[in-house]
């Protein structure tokens, strides 16, 4: 071998020194978009959001009584693929404009939801002492109540309405995240790098900004992404109770709650189904992202679906 030549690194020790400078971040995303159920529940949900933006609104809202058309099943009417409901208004329309309602819903109300329960998770576990007895006992007390319990009771008493939904639904739902963040804060709090922020002389509000947010994001991500499912059943069970959205506002829950007529139960299923059908799917495809998360930022995982 001549004197200036180089000597390459075998490849598979190349690949491993690689992923050894990989950052966490990068890793996790890479694990992540190797997840199969993962992306296909990634390209259901881009896909049932796609629709629901392009909804006519209109169309989901306007009465067609006059034309004589109400009770129209699928394929028997021009322009009305999923057919009319009892008013004549376009099912195809409201299905989709209904989707957009209640992925709203659960945006917001998961926004509020991981805000509240990061802020009191991040609190209690930083404090520590009475601070964070004072606020386990709260959390204690808000998961004592079955959560679709205590939403009836306050839907109840507020009022239905769409803003009082998600205010409503995030301010009930915050307690899990919250317990899952101080949990994350206790860990954390004990770590040498702590230990010596705090030696130097590093604030509270900087260590929990640049030292404890930074190294949470992973179950933050992963709470908030299963909370979309969750809100979604729970809009859609209110909304079915005559609690959330309100008509003539389509919503999937309300659409569904037509199935409480017996008529329309057994004989206009296409009033419904499509509904029903997009609730599933959708829970089912945002489960199967946060799957997929949490098996991207959990390192002893070695799945690969």
């Amino acid at each position: 071998m001549a004197q200036g030549d180089i000597i390459a690194a075998p490849p598979r020790i190349a690949q491993t020194v690689g992923a050894r400078d990989e950052s966490p971040g990068r890793r996790a995303l890479r694990r992540f978009f190797r997840h199969r159920l993962a992306m296909i529940g990634l390209v259901i949900i881009g896909i049932i959001t796609l629709l629901a933006i392009l909804g006519n609104e209109q169309a989901a809202l306007q009465n067609n009584l006059k034309l004589g058309i109400p009770n129209s099943p699928p394929g028997e009417l021009p322009g009305y693929p999923l057919g009319t409901d009892a008013l004549g208004r376009d099912v195809l329309a409201r299905t989709l404009v209904g989707g957009r309602i209640s992925i709203l819903v659960a945006i917001v109300s998961v926004a509020i939801a991981t805000g509240l329960g990061t802020l009191i998770g991040v609190i209690a576990g930083f404090s520590g002492g009475k601070v964070d007895g004072a606020l386990m006992r709260l959390v204690d007390i808000v998961l004592s109540f079955p959560t679709i319990l205590l939403l009836l009771v306050v839907a109840f008493l507020v009022g239905p309405g769409l803003g009082t939904l998600m205010l409503m639904i995030g301010l009930v739902t915050w307690a899990p995240g919250a317990r899952i963040i101080r949990g994350q804060v206790l860990t954390l709090r004990e770590a040498t790098f702590i230990e010596a922020a705090r030696t130097i002389g590093v604030a509270d509000g900087a260590m929990i900004r640049t030292h404890i947010l930074p190294n949470i994001i992973a179950p933050i991500v992963v709470f908030a992404t299963f909370g979309v499912a969750t809100v979604i059943v729970f809009e859609a069970s209110l909304s079915y109770l005559g609690l959330g959205v309100q008509q003539p506002t389509p919503s999937w829950g309300n659409l569904v709650q037509q199935t409480r007529v017996i008529t329309v139960l057994e004989r206009q299923a296409w009033q419904w189904a499509p509904a029903a059908f997009m609730i599933v799917l959708m829970v089912l495809a945002v489960n199967f992202v946060g799957d997929g998360l949490r098996d991207a930022f959990d390192q002893r995982s070695t799945s690969n679906r």
